[in-house]
């Protein structure tokens, strides 16, 4: 009898090891049905986790999972919390009302105080800027997919909504004299699409010429410098740091949020921020910009940055 409670211990002593554990290592002299015992998965999960073909083939250093793969579809999950807070919450909605009178006062400003004779502009960035494409990013939720699968046809689709604010405020900017360019890292291969969605949310001056969308670099600075030609800039809008100033390009965490200090006096100012919490460049960062870990590097990444109380 103490034998047999001595096994039983040792069992669920090894359970209880390989309960989180996501690996087991293949030793000399093991089996499906032994390490089925260590490890308390059952011999048909074994089999299926890892897809074997033969459960009398095992190599010693092969590594079994002990847990489901972590897939895309797993990853989306993630995303839900976001998705309802973007979609669902008067506290999303009143700080896009926010940003863009923000933008109105800063805009109202420069009109009263500055007899630069140049012609002013306002630059916005597309997406979550002025337009709401979060359907488009909540259809990847309970699925496999993930941009850029089906981002052509939505935008094509031209089914996004106006921001809150936005097309008072920037029809406000071009009855006042001033004009407005669209400077999105959207394909050219969408601008058909993209200014059909524009147009017919009644946003002003969406014409060839002002909507600059991406051809052959996602660096907004040459499109920017562009404008600055025969403009002077009043202000700029996006929901990336990237939207600003090319500065923030490539950069990691760290680099990021100094450079964000290093320019505290802009925004408000000259740069009026939208929130965006789906997706961006803060997301690469968190990888090293190294966007090719899979689903589940990409969730322990997520994890390994946040602080935590009390530590683990």
């Amino acid at each position: 009898m103490r034998k047999v409670l001595i096994v039983l211990l040792a069992v669920l002593f090894s359970a209880l090891i390989f309960a989180n554990a996501e690996y087991y290592v293949v030793k000399s002299g093991d089996s499906l049905s032994k390490i089925s015992e260590v490890t308390g998965v059952s011999i048909d999960k074994l089999i299926k986790y890892n897809n074997i073909q033969n459960p009398d083939l095992i190599v010693v250093g092969q590594k079994l999972r002990l847990m489901p793969e972590y897939t895309q579809k797993d990853l989306n999950e993630q995303m839900v919390l976001a998705m309802d807070w973007y979609q669902t919450s008067g506290e999303m909605k009143a700080l896009a009302y926010q940003a863009f009178n923000v933008a109105k006062m800063v805009f109202d400003n420069d009109l009263a105080n500055n007899n630069d004779p140049m012609k002013r502009a306002v630059i916005v960035d597309i997406d979550e800027t002025i337009l709401n494409n979060s359907p488009y990013d909540a259809g990847h939720i309970d699925t496999n997919h993930a941009y850029p699968t089906g981002w052509n046809d939505w935008c094509n689709a031209a089914l996004a909504t106006a921001l809150p604010g936005a097309v008072e405020f920037l029809n406000y900017v071009v009855e006042k004299g001033a004009d407005v360019y669209y400077i999105s890292n959207r394909k050219v291969a969408v601008k058909e699409g993209t200014m059909k969605n524009l147009k017919a949310l009644g946003f002003p001056q969406v014409t060839d010429d002002h909507v600059l969308l991406r051809t052959d670099t996602s660096d907004k600075e040459p499109r920017r410098k562009m404008v600055e030609k025969d403009h002077r800039i009043v202000l700029l809008m996006g929901d990336n740091l990237n939207d600003f100033t090319s500065v923030f390009r490539h950069k990691g965490l760290k680099e990021r949020n100094a450079l964000v200090d290093q320019f505290k006096n802009e925004y408000g100012v000259k740069f009026i921020l939208l929130p965006n919490p789906i997706y961006g460049d803060w997301e690469g960062a968190i990888y090293n910009g190294n966007w090719g870990l899979s689903p589940e590097e990409k969730s322990k990444t997520r994890k390994s940055v946040i602080t935590k109380w009390p530590e683990q």
